[in-house]
């Protein structure tokens, strides 16, 4: 009986060949990963730029095979997008994957960095797209149009049909996301079924069998999707509503770790802000301009220069060493102070020092590297110009309410010390009591020039002046009009008849 079932086997082996193995699937031979996840939420900038860049080299660093950029941002400046686009896809080449987890939004750069990345995940909620150029400037934002806005186009365009043909999105629909012109429709094969979405005059290319079906974008506007046509179209490879379904699409080993911005990331994105580096110019300024209309050198100057560092700081701070802005500006100050207090007279060296100043801050502002070299650059350049100007006059109203108002401003007034009231009732100044006192109507002698402050001679006594008209030269004859705390203001004397000397 056994040689029999034994037989039979053999004749059933012979007939229908040996029962194949199952074949395992790709995703059972794959190794669990180590993932990390980037948070990039924002306007984007340079600062934010290097900030995720540093953050992906830290996780890629840690052996994480998996990065996620979790984005929510409505875009920023084109050259920082494209510079981010390019660094995402230098890390995906590294043998890391990369995936766009797009929460809520992602438009203009954000889109372009969306897309940069291998894989693109949505939320239910979220959108992407529109990828128009704009300028954001003190007035808002404004529209390219023109020949600036197609030269803008076209390296946007470049740089999506690129990456859509190696990441396999349909490059018609990341056209349409830059250009409004541009007509993308349904091509359906009526043989097979299949479906491509291409720019309308494209579609006599593809031969008889592909007919017109739906239009997926008008010439009168920007494509942007949703999560559930971005999926339809090819754009989004998946729609969660959370990411901790990702765990179920990715072989992920342990828990995803966050490479969230740190605190002093954070404080380099604000410092790397065009109008907080503007408002730091004008602290800076204000606080330059009071400690050189007052005796000594104090709290003010200290402000001043304190603000100007982080100004430059900001550049190094953000990975983008820019040693041109502080020494335009270090050289241009120190000229500024020889012909202030050392040359007669106001001329050439005052007026290349104020050159300097004034570029170095314009060229502090942007947040792009070196000299401005694409038409985005000096669109951001031409913006800081305006910024500066604005920060200009603001500093001269400033400037002008101080000299006016300095020494009744109560908590300013705290920097200097109160007069005193003698027997005779005259004011004196405590600091200039130190050096013997002087009275309103002391007639002395200027030993430096008062640009507006400088040093007077008073009986002997050499004292911390300051003139609130024109500035004197050396050697003047001047005379004390008023005493406030340590400062001790002085007029030129027009008239010898009336000098007096001290007592």
């Amino acid at each position: 009986m056994l040689r029999l079932l034994g037989f039979a086997g053999v004749i059933a082996l012979g007939l229908w060949g040996p029962v194949p193995a199952e074949e395992p699937s790709p995703e059972a031979d794959a190794k669990a990963v180590r993932a990390a996840r980037v948070p990039m939420t924002g306007f984007i900038d340079e600062a934010l730029r290097t900030s995720v860049v540093r953050r992906a080299k830290d996780a890629v660093a840690d052996g994480c095979g998996l990065i996620i950029f979790h984005i929510t941002s409505n875009g920023g400046e084109a050259g920082a997008g494209l510079e981010l686009s390019r660094d995402l896809e230098r890390i995906g080449r590294e043998g890391v994957r990369t995936v766009a987890f797009v929460d809520a939004k992602a438009y203009s750069a954000a889109a372009l960095t969306a897309l940069s990345c291998q894989e693109i995940i949505m939320t239910p909620e979220a959108s992407i797209g529109d990828c128009a150029p704009i300028l954001i400037g003190p007035q808002g934002v404004a529209t390219v149009e023109g020949t600036e806005r197609e030269k803008m186009e076209s390296v946007l365009r470049e740089r999506m049909e690129s990456l859509a043909e190696k990441h396999g999105y349909p490059p018609a629909l990341t056209r349409a996301m830059v250009t409004r012109r541009i007509v993308v429709i349904e091509a359906v094969n009526k043989r097979t079924g299949e479906t491509r979405y291409i720019e309308e005059d494209e579609l006599f290319g593809l031969g008889p069998d592909w007919e017109k079906g739906k239009t997926v974008d008008s010439a009168d506007e920007l494509l942007t999707v949703g999560s559930e046509k971005a999926k339809r179209y090819g754009i989004a490879k998946h729609v969660v509503t959370s990411p901790d379904e990702l765990y179920d699409i990715y072989l992920i080993e342990g828990r995803i770790r966050v490479y969230a911005a740190t605190w002093g990331q954070t404080l380099v994105l604000w410092l790397n802000n065009m109008y907080l580096k503007a408002l730091l110019v004008l602290i800076g300024l204000l606080g330059l301009y009071v400690e050189m209309t007052t005796p000594g050198f104090g709290v003010p100057g200290t402000i001043g220069l304190v603000a100007f560092g982080l100004l430059f700081a900001a550049s190094f701070l953000a990975g983008r060493p820019d040693w041109l802005t502080p020494l335009m500006f270090v050289v241009g100050l120190a000229l500024l102070l020889v012909e202030l207090f050392i040359t007669p007279g106001f001329g050439v060296l005052g007026g290349l020092g104020i050159l300097l100043l004034v570029g170095s801050i314009i060229l502090a502002l942007p947040t792009f590297e070196g000299l401005p070299s694409r038409d985005v650059e000096w669109s951001e350049l031409g913006r800081a110009v305006a910024v500066t100007a604005g920060v200009l006059v603001a500093f001269a109203v400033c400037a002008f309410a101080l000299a006016r108002f300095f020494p009744r401003i109560p908590v300013l007034g705290k920097l200097a010390l109160a007069p005193s009231i003698v027997s005779d009732g005259s004011s004196h100044a405590a600091g200039a009591r130190q050096e013997g006192g002087v009275a309103t109507g002391d007639i002395g002698e200027t030993v430096s020039k008062l640009h507006p402050a400088g040093k007077g001679r008073f009986s002997g006594r050499l004292l911390d002046v300051v003139t609130e008209g024109d500035f004197l030269d050396a050697h003047r004859r001047i005379e004390v009009v008023r005493v406030q705390g340590n400062r001790i203001v002085v007029q030129p004397v027009e008239d010898a008849s009336n000098d007096r000397t001290d007592a």
